[in-house]
């Protein structure tokens, strides 16, 4: 699967930058989408692949996640070594005491939990997941027809309460009391390493954040060098486009090996 030769130049020349954040969301771009998000697994090859390239001189690799960080952990398997961003921004691996709410966040997941339970009456087949700072409604082992309906009532839901902050997906609306943004934990991630270039690859609606994030950021110099890969169709704000998730797998063992070449040569 080879990629378009503007890619691979892009590639390359981000290959050869002096230390790189390498950063990619899971679900849809590390893993295919499932009908449950529980039997969700890496693509054959891809954290494998992740791991060779953070062990190379001067890169960093991180996963960022709307999953919680817990869940970003176990289903990922990724190593120690890996930074893991959940919950859209608001969890992270590196800081594990956790995420603190106050008394009224925990207030407001209170009756969102209560709401839900009439949500999920209303619509048989939606599945909510918890997460510590809000809740997903997940409508992809629905009827497709009646998936709408339900999407449409997480988000007036969220409309009725000004607290909560409302983020859609494909085939999930997540509620949630505490938010950051995949764009601004991956800007705030790439500040604190002081790396020179970041790459990142997603499939979502957040990772569109997250690409805009990248290319407005006030580092212009960083900005410029940015490198970002949307996986899938869609219209996106990416500069590259790959097919699946496979062909990604294939952009990071490109990217390995012109990376190995830059850092031996």
């Amino acid at each position: 699967m080879p990629l378009s030769p503007d890619l691979l130049a892009a590639v390359e020349a981000f290959a050869a930058r002096p230390t790189l954040l390498v950063a990619s969301d899971f679900d849809g771009a590390l893993a295919p989408l499932v009908p449950d998000p529980r039997d969700s697994r890496p693509v054959e090859g891809g954290m494998e692949t992740l791991a060779e390239l953070a062990a190379l001189p001067g890169v960093e690799v991180a996963l960022v996640s709307g999953r919680s960080l817990r869940d970003l952990a176990e289903l990922s398997g990724a190593p120690a070594d890996f930074v893991l961003i959940g919950s859209h921004g608001t969890e992270d691996s590196r800081h594990p005491e956790g995420l603190a709410l106050t008394e009224d966040q925990q207030g407001m997941l209170a009756v969102l939990d209560e709401e839900l339970a009439d949500l999920v009456e209303e619509h048989p087949g939606v599945w909510v997941e918890e997460k510590p700072a809000g809740r997903v409604v997940h409508t992809r082992r629905m009827d497709p027809v009646a998936g709408p309906a339900a999407l449409d009532a997480a988000a007036a839901l969220g409309a009725r309460h000004t607290s909560l902050v409302s983020t859609p997906g494909k085939e999930v609306v997540e509620l949630a009391v505490a938010h950051v943004g995949k764009g601004a934990a991956l800007v705030d991630l790439a500040d604190e390493l002081a790396v020179d270039a970041v790459f990142y690859a997603g499939d979502d609606v957040t990772d569109e954040h997250a690409f805009a994030a990248l290319a407005a950021n006030d580092d212009e110099a960083r900005s410029a060098r940015r490198l970002t890969v949307r996986v899938g169709e869609g219209e996106t704000a990416a500069q590259f486009r790959v097919e699946d998730e496979p062909h990604l797998v294939e952009l990071f063992r490109t990217l390995t090996a012109a990376r190995r070449a830059a850092t031996q040569g």
